[in-house]
């Protein structure tokens, strides 16, 4: 692109969130303009912003705790099937997900289950162990199994499969670094790239952890971030066989040190290539970081350019040690993610602007953006074409708030 694009809406921020609601605006009709920079080849040299979704794998499941997120990934499993339909692009890993926790927290759990139909199994942490013999728990936990197409999500595939089917409903897909959107009193929102400017009578802002970066109507937004280190573990055929019929699982425990999420062997696939066609299998093991802080810009970059927190690697080592026994691995690695936070515990998908309503975000997923994707980037769209929000969401849990 070169010179100035003209468009009805400008999506700023090509991840989940961003090529879901470009996909979901489009389809409406809408000449929309999907703008974000690429993933990064070599992250230590990296300039520019980071992704969240470069990453091999997330969870995806429907049962939750809070109804509200239970419902965004219930109405989201059916979108995941019509636009991998519709593209080719599938990036849904249906291996079924495993939930370790209390008996109280496998109660509420229980309640998406009943709602929606699931189907669930509730067991023992003794009989779970029986079914999946590559398994270790301790005593005490009790486990909800939900059947595929509960599983993992590939979040690169997913805005691969977003962003084909947003082109072919007629959107335009730039690849740029966008280092400024001003909204003047009157006339477009300019959208300023490293390839040109969009000049756009309405802009969403889907930036992510970087809301900050450059000149922006999102600088200021009320975020906090959770600065993950997650563990890769390369396995070999052999192991990957082993293995078979793992779930994703997320573990709750009385003591949260012990607390983690685990997404199953999948093929890994490298920058440049099309999703699943790399040589690896991968499996990840991460933990929640409840030490949320502040940080600019710059700071999100020289986290993402590390390999993540040493420390926090030792520990993830005890966790998978202790849950998979025995686990062969050919080769290990650590890589660092940022998680973005807002004061509700739910993104900020509300107009930021003076009232005009030219400008409006989606930003700030809590750590369930991949699950819920399709949905959150629906909710996103909605404010650009005029329709009610939904009941199943309280519309409070999504406002934008700035700092004082």
């Amino acid at each position: 692109m070169t010179g100035e694009r003209r468009c009805e809406v400008a999506v700023v921020g090509a991840g989940m969130l961003g090529a879901s609601a470009a996909r979901h605006l489009a389809d409406a009709g809408c000449d929309v303009v999907l703008v974000g920079q690429a993933e990064p080849t070599d992250r230590q040299t990296h300039g520019g912003v980071f992704g969240s979704h470069h990453d091999v794998a997330r969870v995806s499941r429907i049962i939750d705790p809070d109804p509200v997120r239970a419902w965004l990934g219930y109405r989201s499993v059916s979108q995941f099937a019509e636009v991998a339909a519709r593209t080719g692009i599938d990036p849904v890993n249906p291996v079924g997900h495993l939930w370790v926790d209390s008996p109280a927290g496998i109660d509420l759990l229980a309640e998406a289950d009943v709602r929606y139909g699931l189907c669930c199994q509730r067991r023992g942490a003794a009989e779970a162990i029986e079914s999946m013999g590559f398994l270790s728990l301790p005593d005490g936990c009790e486990t909800l199994w939900e059947p595929p197409p509960a599983g993992s999500v590939d979040p690169r595939a997913h805005v691969a499969s977003e962003t084909a089917a947003a082109v072919a409903a007629g959107a335009t897909h730039v690849v740029a670094l966008v280092d400024s959107v001003l909204a003047g009193a009157v006339g477009p929102v300019s959208v300023s790239t490293d390839v040109g400017v969009i000049a756009a009578d309405r802009v969403l802002l889907a930036t992510g952890a970087f809301s900050g970066y450059g000149k922006s109507p999102a600088a200021g937004l009320d975020l906090e971030y959770a600065l993950h280190t997650q563990l890769l573990v390369h396995l070999d055929a052999a192991e990957v066989d082993r293995l078979a019929g793992m779930p994703s699982i997320i573990g709750k425990f009385p003591d949260p040190v012990d607390d983690f999420y685990l997404t199953p062997p999948v093929r890994d696939h490298l920058v440049g290539h099309p999703p699943g066609s790399g040589s690896r299998h991968i499996l990840k093991v991460g933990a929640p970081q409840d030490n949320h802080v502040r940080a600019t810009a710059a700071e999100l970059v020289a986290w993402f350019r590390t390999d993540g927190d040493p420390v926090v690697a030792v520990r993830l080592e005890q966790i998978l040690e202790g849950l998979l026994p025995g686990l062969r691995g050919i080769g290990r690695r650590t890589t660092s993610c940022v998680t973005t936070y807002t004061p509700s515990g739910f993104p900020f998908i509300d107009w930021v602007d003076d009232g005009s309503h030219r400008v409006a975000c989606a930003i700030g997923a809590n750590g369930f953006a991949a699950k819920c994707a399709p949905a959150l980037g629906e909710l996103a769209a909605g404010l650009f074409l005029g329709r009610n929000w939904p009941t199943e969401a309280d519309r409070e849990l999504f406002l934008a708030r700035f700092r004082d």
